[in-house]
């Protein structure tokens, strides 16, 4: 949606189109994003004009604000650093970005598949009046994890499991949570390979859920068992839980990979889940997609007045977002030594303490201290 309104704020003739019968709908995500003040920490080689969507965001979208994150280890250790957040309607900012871009001149089509792509920027769409195609100067896709239509023109697609997330979310009524406190839980009977949450958005409302990751499951593969088991029996979470009804239900697939060598292809851009943009070691990509769409709504239109050429995008978004995804990616391998044991992820969390919350929390790779050999060393014994 970043690039569609970049691109029309460009005066820029563009088409947008979602398979989703409405915009933001089904909400595949938890909702919560850094404020303003903390985009600064977490990537301060972003330019203000490339967070410019957040800066102008309408506070009506903020169903709550945030002041801290505790993670709790298998034995129920907890950990926390200060860091201000808003949970947001996310519905309603996908709306809202889509209209600010209508509002410049975009058209959008909805409830309309894309099956096949040219080279020659050729888009074969099937919509609510039948079959038809669009020929494209430039096309972004932004198709989600695994597209097959990544393939067709010669872009990466994620295939590994290893790098793939997979993810459940309730938004549950009857909470009994701190409503300014995001919490994030671990241990391999809840979320093997990965965490669970509960993210506060108010008045006993929150969206809890969880991933997996399924070379880090060693018995029961379902995953709608392990948010059970979490919602149900975890000695903390269920506490908090045992008054909640669920609302709403929503599963999906997660990149936490890192980004692929090649972004542009032709014609063609790969941006958002589709690019692996998203910080691996906590599966959030809200603002690192949102800033890729701006990036390559730039890059497209200095492209289109001859300013540049498209290979542009590249040297964007990674100059914007590289770092930071770099560096995503390495905790996450830190975190999958540890991941292979509860007890590893204890001693782990015993030793480093809470500074390396910290750095998950602020996507920081510490140069101070190793933390693959320390993880490494706890894995050996």
């Amino acid at each position: 949606a970043s690039a569609l309104y970049k691109l029309a704020r460009e005066g820029l003739k563009v088409l947008g189109i979602d398979r989703r019968r409405e915009i933001g709908v089904p909400i595949q995500c938890g909702e919560f994003i850094p404020q303003y003040h903390e985009y600064k920490k977490i990537l301060p080689e972003v330019d203000d004009p490339y967070l410019e969507i957040f800066s102008r965001m309408p506070m009506k979208l903020v169903s709550n604000k945030t002041r801290s994150v505790s993670v709790y280890t298998p034995s129920g250790n907890e950990y926390s650093v200060d860091f201000d957040g808003y949970v947001i309607d996310r519905e309603a900012f996908d709306k809202w970005i889509v209209k600010e871009a209508v509002d410049y001149g975009a058209d959008v089509m909805i409830n309309t598949v894309v099956y096949k792509l040219d080279r020659d920027g050729t888009v074969y769409a099937r919509g609510k009046t039948g079959e038809f195609k669009v020929i494209g100067d430039t096309v972004v896709i932004a198709a989600g994890t695994s597209s097959t239509l990544l393939e067709q023109v010669g872009l990466f697609r994620e295939v590994d499991e290893l790098n793939l997330g997979h993810v459940i979310n309730y938004q549950m009524a009857g909470v009994d949570s701190y409503p300014s406190v995001v919490e994030m839980y671990t241990g391999k009977d809840y979320s093997p390979g990965a965490y669970a949450w509960i993210i506060p958005k108010g008045d006993g409302l929150a969206n809890v859920g969880l991933g997996i990751r399924y070379p880090y499951v060693d018995g029961e593969k379902d995953i709608n068992v392990y948010m059970e088991r979490f919602w149900k029996k975890h000695p903390i979470a269920s506490v908090k839980l045992r008054g909640a009804q669920p609302l709403s239900y929503v599963g999906g697939l997660v990149p936490v990979g890192p980004p692929p060598d090649k972004t542009v292809s032709g014609r063609f851009l790969s941006v958002g889940d589709a690019a692996n943009h998203n910080i691996a070691s906590l599966g959030a990509g809200i603002v690192t997609s949102s800033i890729a769409g701006i990036a390559a709504g730039e890059a497209i239109s200095k492209y289109l007045d001859g300013s540049a050429e498209l290979n542009i995008y590249e040297d964007l978004w990674r100059r914007l977002l590289g770092r930071a995804l770099d560096n995503g990616y390495k905790l996450r391998l830190v975190i999958d030594l540890i991941s292979k044991n509860d007890r590893y992820t204890d001693l782990f969390m015993e030793v480093v303490g809470k500074d390396r919350i910290y750095d998950l929390v602020y996507t920081k790779a510490p140069t101070n201290v190793d933390l693959l050999k320390i993880a490494y060393n706890i894995v050996k014994g």
